[in-house]
């Protein structure tokens, strides 16, 4: 038995089952236009759900008002 069989094994928190504990930390991708993730982003997003991703994090930085931007997202 690997130390690792865990990996792929499903993980329940409270009422969220999450299919395996590969994860995709929050990140910058660059796939913004004037601040706002575009639809690249979602789909960046689609296609590690697809290649059966447990867990994915939207965004590497968060902005509060439009005057107030993260620099990587524009």
């Amino acid at each position: 038995m690997s130390k690792y069989n865990a990996l792929l094994e499903p993980l329940q928190i409270k009422s969220l089952m999450i299919r395996n504990r590969i994860f995709s930390t929050g990140h910058v991708p660059g796939y913004a236009s004037d601040g706002l993730p575009t639809e690249r982003y979602f789909r960046y997003h689609e296609e590690k759900a697809k290649g059966g991703i447990g867990l994915t994090i939207f965004g590497g930085t968060t902005a509060v008002s439009p005057e107030h931007t993260a620099a990587l997202w524009s």
